[in-house]
């Protein structure tokens, strides 16, 4: 598959590795094109479909394993059992590069990931002065995005971001990553445009790349662009049901209640309703008073045990 040799490795060439050390178990996953001889075998007759609530594919279930099928680039099989993934392309599918890779590559490992205490999820994240925030988003924002590095942010994840626990807290980790160029970016940053049309920020700044950041807030953003640029927090009660109706990876196995991001982030981090404009400085300005009226977040309650009674002692 050579069109997903470039947007794979970008994408994880970074965690390549000769080897795994020790205590490390292998995820398998591979990319052919698509053999209608080769699906078939793979699919399973008792398999039931599963809602999904997107009109654009069709998932089914059997047991441990689950198919995807989308008509804009293939099929896909997830062996939760197995630990391990296939993906299979159309001859001409309507997804290229980077959107292929995500689709084939990252969706599949994103849901195997999932079952260890990692969350792969298509955000971006930023921070700036040990303030992190993560921009939950249907569309690129590459001009906010290039005028948030302007004005001194840091990037964590310009497409994707890894979240994990860390200490009792929400951690976001550094993923490779590219944003769909937008009229104009590349006189802003000089930036080198790839012939796809897509371009990674960071190649050009290089001192922007941040690693590591705790989550303080998320920013939901609306659907569509609007004549002015807001972020206002949404109610507490409200956070919860927010944030899983725009998370945006569809998780094929609900985790355990203790795992659930969703709800882990709604409890521990301050939850924003956004809406763009089409003059990026607007949303800085609006995440820079984000970032000075954050919220302190509570420490986590440590139980301790009470030292054992002792016994009263009744005279005879």
């Amino acid at each position: 598959m050579p069109s997903l040799n470039w947007p794979t490795h970008h994408a994880l060439g970074t965690f390549a590795t000769s080897e795994l050390p020790d205590g490390f178990s292998r995820l398998v996953g591979s990319v052919q094109p698509y053999d209608e001889s080769v699906v078939t075998r793979h699919l399973s007759p008792d398999a039931t479909p599963v809602k999904t609530g997107d009109d654009l594919i069709e998932l089914y279930e059997h047991g441990e394993r689950f198919w995807l099928v989308d008509d804009r680039w293939g099929l896909c099989e997830v062996n939760f059992r197995k630990s391990q993934w296939q993906s299979w392309v159309l001859d001409h599918p309507r997804l290229q590069g980077v959107q292929l890779a995500e689709a084939a590559v990252l969706w599949p490992l994103a849901q195997l990931m999932q079952h260890k205490s990692l969350t792969l999820i298509p955000a971006v994240s930023i921070a700036r002065r040990g303030f992190g925030a993560l921009i939950i988003c249907p569309f690129g924002i590459e001009p906010e995005l290039s005028a948030l590095l302007s004005a001194g942010w840091r990037v964590i994840g310009q497409r994707w971001t890894a979240l994990r626990d860390d200490d009792g807290r929400v951690a976001m980790l550094s993923m490779p990553g590219a944003v769909e160029r937008s009229a104009g970016s590349s006189r802003r940053l000089d930036i080198t445009e790839r012939a796809d049309g897509w371009i990674d920020l960071l190649t050009e700044a290089p001192e922007a790349r941040q690693h590591h950041e705790f989550c303080d807030a998320v920013i939901i953003v609306d659907a569509a662009r609007r004549s002015a640029a807001r972020v206002r927090p949404i109610n507490t009660a409200a956070t919860a049901p927010s944030l899983r109706r725009a998370w945006p990876v569809f998780e094929l196995r609900s985790p355990q209640r203790a795992t659930n991001m969703p709800a882990r982030m709604a409890m521990e981090c301050s939850v924003y309703d956004a809406q763009l404009s089409r003059r990026a400085e607007e949303f800085v300005m609006a995440m820079d008073r984000v970032s000075a009226t954050r919220v302190p977040r509570p420490a986590p309650v440590q139980m301790q045990i009470m030292p054992e009674r002792r016994q009263k002692q009744i005279p005879a």
